[in-house]
């Protein structure tokens, strides 16, 4: 049996780019959640630009992969995909307003169906309470979400992008500030 070990240096040297990655994401989590208007702003036209893009590249393809079946199909819904991003990029106030409602009611559904699961499957017995409390807040989000719709357009999504940003950021950070210390003991011994 062989045993890969990867070398402390190449370790470090990985673990430094995701402390990069990490320390970028609570930058961008902490200016979203101090500005949520712009970060509402800015995370919404990323979603017209992936749709615009993604429907160009499924238009191209499908011309490329003509005499494969799924030729209008393809092209159909690239259009579409298009058309979708064009109408996000240039009505970006009537965008967020709709993706705002749709978290909303998302957040609702969620929750509903957390709060069952958490009754219903209770695998981690002791811990279902924490399932059951998951379900509750974010149904209480979903409610606020939609009760405030739509003067919570400006904010809800920028706040919600932000706060996930700046926690993916700090586990990043925590996990890989842990690989590199475990294996600096681990050269050292």
């Amino acid at each position: 049996m062989t045993t890969n070990f990867t070398p402390a240096a190449e370790i470090k040297k990985a673990t430094g780019w995701v402390i990069a990655l990490s320390i970028a994401l609570i930058i961008l989590g902490v200016l979203a959640i101090l500005m949520p208007t712009l970060g509402s702003a800015f995370f919404t036209a990323t979603i017209g630009w992936l749709a615009l893009i993604s429907g160009i590249i499924m238009i191209v393809q499908s011309f490329q992969s003509k005499p494969v079946r799924g030729f209008w199909l393809n092209l159909i819904v690239g259009i579409f995909y298009v058309i979708a991003g064009l109408y996000i990029l240039f009505n970006l106030g009537a965008a967020i307003l709709a993706l705002t409602l749709a978290f909303g009611i998302l957040f609702i559904a969620e929750g509903v169906f957390t709060i069952i699961m958490g009754f219903t499957n209770r695998t981690g017995n002791s811990m279902s309470w924490l399932v059951v409390l998951n379900g509750i807040i974010t149904l209480i989000l979903g409610i606020l979400v939609l009760n405030n719709w739509p003067f919570s357009a400006l904010w809800l999504i920028g706040l919600y992008v932000g706060i996930s940003l700046l926690f993916s950021g700090i586990s990043l950070l925590a996990a890989s500030l842990a690989v590199r210390k475990a294996t600096t003991e681990t050269t050292a011994t």
